[in-house]
């Protein structure tokens, strides 16, 4: 079975709900999570807009560290560029620490324009700085030691008070298809995390052939290349609020592309203002895209995704901005309850036709 994590950003697209109910409900739902076996929580990082009201990723894995005792935590992604490496190498061991050892690493170089305008970092050597900053990670996580000459980064020899006989790397999972990024990868066994958003099956398909052809470039076995992929997901049986939940991921394509691509995207304070996109498809298509609708209906839209992309990492996003703390809720139960056991038959169903073909 593909091990399942539940991703967090944490939008606030409504000026009448409050950061705090924002934080309860996502600490909610990983509570929920972890109860529904759910291998790993995500959450993500953004700075500056409303996009998200999280700007640091292990603050939240601290404080639901406190909150679960089995599910792994893990940023999804730490912007590394953005990073002064010494620090973020002494928060994860210390996330490390708290969640006595299920820290995950989600890694990535950040996209958004304003977000490198605002820290002041040149975005044309993002690669570079996370390659160093990625060197410093490990061997400060892995040694308690860290001792390091690069391109960007020039560390003299410094020990780490919180991990002083090192430990084994927390698992890694990187968004990225760069070629430099995804050699690193193979290389090293490291997981290649896609999103394809408010985008179909064939888009999924393509990009997965991208990472499986740089994956294979740099002497890895596309056999076995592990994958995350990650996927709208919200069960209902209720028609208008499935179309509901279709623009609410209208509304998140419709911030993350000008995020994407202006240096100044339009807003109003920290709210982006929702613009319809240059040949934005009908809601219809965006209804169709993600996973939303009866349970029946999403557990066999998962398991085609599945079989075609073959990933070991199911990464669900089920709390968009713009959907109720109740509603969200509701559908959390739905999918632990009506989803994953239907999703678990059909790919077992799926092995023991294979035995049976064999």
């Amino acid at each position: 079975m593909v091990k399942l994590g539940l991703f967090s950003l944490m939008g606030l697209y409504d000026r009448n709900t409050s950061p705090a109910s924002v934080l309860r409900t996502t600490v909610d739902t990983v509570r929920m999570a972890e109860d529904m076996g759910f291998d790993v929580a995500w959450f993500a990082e953004h700075n500056f807009t409303n996009h998200s009201i999280c700007p640091s990723s292990l603050l939240m894995v601290a404080h639901c560290a406190a909150e679960t005792s089995r599910i792994r935590l893990g940023p999804a992604v730490l912007a590394l560029p953005f990073y002064e490496p010494l620090r973020i190498v002494q928060e994860a061991a210390f996330a490390d620490l708290l969640t006595r050892g299920r820290l995950v690493l989600g890694l990535g170089t950040g996209y958004q324009p304003y977000e490198f305008d605002r820290f002041r970092v040149d975005p044309n050597y993002r690669h570079q700085k996370m390659m160093e900053a990625w060197d410093i990670i490990e061997q400060g996580l892995t040694s308690g030691v860290i001792e390091y000459r690069g391109t960007m980064f020039d560390i003299p020899r410094t020990e780490l008070s919180m991990r002083p006989f090192g430990l084994a790397m927390p698992e890694v999972f990187v968004a990225s298809s760069h070629p430099e990024l995804v050699a690193r990868m193979a290389r090293h066994g490291h997981t290649p995390f896609m999103s394809f958003g408010h985008r179909g099956l064939n888009a999924a398909t393509a990009f997965r052939d991208v990472i499986v052809e740089r994956w294979a470039a740099a002497g890895g076995n596309p056999a076995t290349m592990p994958l995350a992929v990650q996927r709208y997901v919200y069960v209902t049986d209720d028609e208008n609020d499935a179309r509901h939940a279709a623009a609410c991921v209208r509304d998140l394509a419709r911030a993350a592309v000008p995020l994407a691509t202006a240096a100044l995207p339009k807003k109003d304070g920290p709210f982006l203002r929702l613009m319809p996109l240059n040949d934005e498809p009908p809601l219809d298509d965006f209804l169709e895209n993600a996973v939303i609708g009866p349970a029946e209906y999403c557990a066999e839209k998962l398991y085609e995704e599945i079989v075609a992309l073959k990933p070991t990492h199911l990464s669900c996003f089920m709390g968009f901005a713009g959907i109720g703390r109740r509603e969200t809720l509701a559908s959390m139960e739905r999918f632990g309850c009506d989803v994953i056991p239907r999703l678990e038959g059909l790919v077992e169903l799926r092995d023991v036709d294979m035995q049976d073909a064999a």
